[in-house]
């Protein structure tokens, strides 16, 4: 068995240096082959690191977008809620101006008993207020002569007065029979802020 072993183990120098080329052509193979897969391994594990960190970024970008668009919108809210408010200031400013307190009174007397020019005032008399909190009522009953045509002037002219004005009930007949003079009656409610306590 020695024998054989020695045999098989027994190899000629000079055999190997005929194949020398094919030898170091295979031993090169090898080493290329090893360089190739530790290299191929150590750029796998670096190409999964990057990939993580691509994944991470990825991630913090569209967190960031979700909250730049959270952003975006609530400043959006803002300015649309700025805009409103500012419609709403000149909203209530403009019906400021049309509620005048109960210290301009005296001008609104004077505003109603402008007939402004056929129509005769007999007169004006003010009804009972009612308190409605920041707002009162205040209710005429107005007494005059008049044509029709001047009639309905007058009535145009209550309705663009720069108070808010509500024309309650209107009463018309004619002064006495052929006559083309009317008796009028308007019934009117004039807005105030302030009267009576309501502040």
């Amino acid at each position: 068995m020695t024998g054989k072993l020695g045999k098989l183990l027994h190899f000629d120098i000079h055999a190997i240096e005929r194949f020398r080329f094919e030898l170091i052509g295979a031993m090169v193979l090898i080493i290329f082959t090893f360089v190739f897969y530790f290299g191929w391994r150590v750029n796998e594990n670096e190409t999964a690191r990057l990939d993580g960190l691509i994944n991470a970024a990825k991630a913090q970008i569209s967190q960031i977008e979700t909250e730049a668009s959270t952003i975006e919108g609530l400043g959006q809210a803002v300015n649309d809620a700025g805009r409103n408010l500012a419609l709403l200031e000149g909203r209530l400013k403009a019906i400021n101006e049309r509620l005048p307190s109960d210290r301009h009174i005296a001008r609104l007397l004077s505003d109603l008993s402008d007939s402004g020019g056929d129509v005769k005032i007999v007169s004006i008399k003010p009804l009972q207020p009612e308190d409605k909190g920041e707002l009162a009522r205040l209710p005429f009953q107005i007494s005059m002569e008049s044509r029709f045509v001047s009639f309905g002037a007058y009535i145009e002219r209550i309705e663009n007065l720069p108070r808010l004005m509500v024309i309650d009930n209107i009463t018309i007949e004619p002064r006495e029979e052929g006559s083309n003079m009317l008796n009028s009656n308007l019934f009117l409610s004039a807005y105030v802020l302030g009267y009576g306590g309501g502040k």
